[in-house]
């Protein structure tokens, strides 16, 4: 297999990796909520080999045999685009969220397994990318050649593992739950749940949120915005918007948890 990945975004198809939602991380939730309506899901991952299992010890949690990655998503799966891309172009650049700016790598496989991540992308949703030209820049070489890349990948990859036991603490509240238990039961797909409450306090500490009004209220008038989506009903968000709702109950207490 060829151990050389040449990569350059083209604008004229970044609508082919510029979904409706992205992942992001804890650390950057207070610069992000007011673009986009924040949700919580759960992914499973499947070790390749020993050095990759051991790779996901650092930045997953198990639960039974199955290694988690507990992530926070911005923006609504059931959009085919990103709401902010304005003429194939991100119009938030400034802020453009990590996972974002390593397209099309995935820190769920360590820097030295770049290639085979591409290789199955190139298969599935990046079949028709034109950014994998023979004249592009490398920019992997058995690790990362581009310097900003290869920083955005580790920041990306130490923030997940920061937030991971807030994020395993939550998962396991969901045990029994009819979701929860197709989301075990299946090997893939995600698991996708609103910001519970009971949370609340320390997801706005870890994330730097002082103002817990704002959040609250740019967060409703997002999913109240995306509650329909193309004529169909989002559960989630209607979900969420339940939550949100409930946690102006809260205000007050959270706001005593920094004061």
């Amino acid at each position: 297999m060829n151990k050389k990945i040449r990569f350059k975004c083209f604008i004229d198809c970044s609508s082919y990796c510029c979904g409706g939602a992205t992942i992001i991380t804890i650390k950057e939730i207070g610069r992000l909520y007011k673009y986009f309506p924040i949700t919580i899901s759960f992914r499973k991952i499947y070790p390749f080999d020993s050095f990759h299992r051991n790779y996901l010890e650092n930045i997953a949690f198990r639960y039974k045999n199955f290694h988690i990655i507990g992530d926070f998503i911005a923006g609504n799966r059931m959009r085919k685009k990103c709401s902010f891309l304005k003429n194939s172009l991100c119009s938030i650049n400034d802020i453009k969220p990590l996972q974002c700016r390593i397209m099309p790598f995935s820190v769920t496989f360590p820097e030295e397994y770049q290639h085979l991540v591409i290789s199955q992308k190139r298969k599935e949703a990046f079949r028709y990318c034109k950014g994998f030209m023979e004249d592009a820049p490398v920019v992997w070489e058995e690790k990362f050649v581009d310097k900003h890349l290869k920083e955005d990948f580790y920041r990306l990859r130490d923030y997940i593992r920061e937030q991971r036991d807030i994020l395993e603490k939550i998962f396991l509240t969901l045990e029994g739950m009819p979701p929860f238990d197709k989301f075990i039961a299946f090997q893939k797909g995600i698991l996708e749940v609103p910001i519970i409450n009971d949370f609340a306090k320390d997801i706005f500490s870890c994330a730097g949120i002082n103002n817990i009004d704002e959040f609250i209220k740019f967060q409703k008038s997002l999913f109240i915005k995306d509650a329909m989506t193309d004529g169909i009903k989002n559960s989630l968000f209607i979900e969420a918007l339940n939550m949100i709702e409930k946690m102006k109950d809260l205000t007050e207490k959270v706001k005593s948890y920094y004061y």
